[in-house]
């Protein structure tokens, strides 16, 4: 009688053991899948900024060369003569002086919001990488290699 009150209890405790540990699984799986998807969420996220980023590059870039080339065109108006732009060119000088220094204002104002841009980015990249390190130590807490 005692055996069989023994062996029922060892059989009892082996059944929670064994629901324990199937539950710990569904656990740490659904830990893991939810992991996975932030993610890739953060991944797009992090794609796109990239994306963005170097659209914004490109343009701010392109935005500097016509710059420069305004400012070139300003500068020759200033060397034609040693006493300053000849009267007959003057309006012309303006005209051109005047984009140029709309540019810089331009040029400056996307410099900021790039910076701007840079350190949401920044950001977002960080989560990503931070997720990813979660779920790497999750996978190998479960004994599972990522790949």
């Amino acid at each position: 009688m005692v055996l069989a009150s023994l062996g029922a209890v060892v059989i009892g405790l082996l059944i929670v053991v064994g629901v324990q540990r199937i539950l710990e699984r569904q656990e740490t799986a659904g830990e893991i899948n939810r992991l996975r998807e932030e993610l890739y969420r953060a991944r797009i996220a992090a794609d796109r900024c990239r994306g963005s980023l170097q659209t914004s590059e490109a343009s701010l870039r392109s935005l500097g060369v016509a710059i420069d080339s305004l400012r070139g065109r300003v500068s020759e108006f200033e060397a034609m003569d040693e006493r300053g732009v000849p009267a007959d060119r003057y309006d012309e000088y303006l005209e051109i002086f005047d984009q140029y220094n709309d540019s810089v204002g331009v040029w400056e104002s996307r410099e900021r919001r790039l910076r701007s841009a840079e350190s949401s980015c920044r950001a977002t990249i960080e989560e990503h990488n931070a997720l990813s390190d979660s779920l790497q130590a999750v996978l190998g807490e479960a004994g599972i290699e990522s790949g």
